[in-house]
């Protein structure tokens, strides 16, 4: 199974994709560690939020859909 962890999506302007650069930084939504989604084979299985793990991220689930994961 393909799981994705999903922290936003964004339409951008082909001028904006063409400057696209080593080390160039891309802004993120202030809110966008909160609403994170987990998704598998492409379909929404959860939502969570970026979490502190020592020295690594993860996502701790807020919903999750079970009636999904139990197909």
């Amino acid at each position: 199974m393909h799981l994705e962890i999903l922290l936003q999506e964004q339409l951008i302007s082909r001028k904006r994709l063409a400057a696209f650069a080593p080390g160039k930084v891309l802004p993120l939504d202030p809110g966008v560690t909160r609403c994170v989604e987990v998704r598998v084979n492409g379909q929404l299985m959860a939502l969570g939020e970026l979490v502190q793990l020592e020295d690594r991220l993860g996502v701790e689930l807020q919903e999750t859909y079970q009636e999904w994961i139990s197909q």
